[in-house]
C-alpha cells in the first residue's frame, strides 16, 4: 500500500503544530471518535481513563498491568486491545496502556507498541507533514 500524506494540526503557541491523526476506536458495540498524536518517543499506545470508559471498559475487572515509564510513571494502568481505524487504512487491532488519567492530564499516544509495528511513519517537519504506510502483509 501506497504511503497517506498527513499534514500537522496547529496548536496555539506552536508554529509548526503537531503530528496528529484522527482515529475510530471500538470495541463491542461502542465507536468513538479521537484525536491522536503519534509520538515516535513513546514506549506503549496511550488511552486515557475517561476514553477508556467510553469504550465500556470496567477497570476493576482489568488484570493485567504493564509497567508505564517515562513522565507516566507510577501511573496505575492496565493493558486494553482496541479496534482502531485510521482512514483511508482497514481498521485493526491496537494495544493500549489505559491509564488511570483524564484526557484533560493526558492525550491519546500512539507510540512503539504496536503502533509503530504496525505502521511506518515518515516525519517532515520543515513540511510540517508526514506519512503513514501500513506494515506490509
Amino acid at each position: 500500500m501506497k504511503p497517506y500524506r498527513f499534514l500537522y494540526t496547529p496548536l496555539t503557541g506552536l508554529p509548526e503544530g503537531m503530528p496528529f491523526v484522527d482515529l475510530q476506536l471500538s470495541r463491542n458495540d461502542r465507536r468513538i471518535s479521537v484525536s491522536a498524536l503519534i509520538d515516535s518517543g513513546c514506549a506503549l499506545n496511550i488511552l486515557p481513563f475517561d476514553v477508556g470508559l467510553e469504550l465500556g471498559f470496567t477497570w476493576e475487572k482489568q488484570t493485567f498491568p504493564p509497567d508505564v515509564t517515562g513522565v507516566l510513571k507510577g501511573t496505575q494502568a492496565y493493558a486494553v486491545l482496541v479496534q482502531a481505524a485510521l482512514a483511508p487504512f482497514p481498521s485493526l487491532d491496537l494495544a493500549f496502556a489505559w491509564v488511570s488519567m483524564p484526557s484533560t492530564d493526558v492525550r491519546v499516544l500512539l507510540g512503539q507498541v504496536n503502533f509503530f509495528k504496525e505502521y511506518n511513519v515518515y516525519f517532515y517537519g520543515h513540511q510540517h507533514a508526514f506519512e503513514i504506510v501500513p506494515r506490509a502483509s
